[in-house]
């Protein structure tokens, strides 16, 4: 089975080299605006792009940007082709599959959470599951920008994320996005840890251009 993992489009999806793979997975962010109303329509033409995808499943996890899905001017049942998985799980050819949206509070966007009210969140996520995506990072992996005051670079991830991946939930495959490529630092790849496989797959640079195809992994 060949699985199409991308995040953080921004709009350019329609940019994207589609592959021939199984099922495609969405890490978050695939509109802009930070006002709802406004990015309903960026995330209804990402919807209609991305249902008319031809592989069979279709997943899409929201992320920060998501505004519109966060405050219900577009739900999960707007889009019958795509399985939205919004802090829930989902079994695909025997793969358990566990999405959830919420990152570390960074100014007022959405399905964000005070890093102390995090591991409560985690904790909810089973220990059983083979793929866990999540937009957001956890903490030492892939997740380096520059500060804001220092310009000196940052791991900005999950801490409690990265325990519970690490100590419980042991997933095969651990993907996420929105910390981006950014000048001089790199966060798109994939790294393994232990028995996790860890994928970044923001498409997108920090300026919002489309650097990347997402990564095409084979599971067996």
């Amino acid at each position: 089975m060949k699985i199409w993992f991308i995040s953080d489009t921004h709009c350019e999806h329609e940019n994207l080299d589609v592959p021939e793979v199984d099922a495609v997975i969405h890490c978050g962010d695939e509109s802009n605006h930070g006002n709802p109303w406004m990015n309903e329509a960026e995330a209804r033409n990402f919807f209609e792009w991305y249902s008319a995808l031809p592989m069979p499943l279709k997943i899409f996890v929201p992320g920060n940007h998501s505004t519109a899905i966060e405050q219900g001017l577009v739900r999960g049942s707007d889009y019958p082709a795509v399985k939205f998985l919004i802090h829930e799980s989902t079994e695909w050819n025997g793969l358990k599959i566990f999405g959830s949206p919420y990152t570390p509070n960074f100014f007022d966007w959405a399905y964000m959470k005070a890093r102390s009210d995090l591991d409560i969140v985690w904790q909810s996520i089973p220990d059983d599951i083979d793929i866990l995506i999540t937009h957001g990072p956890p903490k030492g992996i892939m997740d380096v920008t520059a500060d804001i005051q220092t310009a000196k670079p940052v791991h900005v991830g999950s801490q409690s994320l990265m325990r519970h991946v690490e100590e419980r939930i042991t997933p095969r495959i651990h993907a996420f996005g929105h910390i981006h490529d950014e000048q001089g630092i790199s966060n798109f790849g994939m790294v393994t840890r232990g028995s996790t496989q860890f994928i970044n797959c923001s498409c997108c640079d920090l300026t919002g251009g489309l650097k990347h195809n997402g990564h095409v992994i084979e599971i067996t």
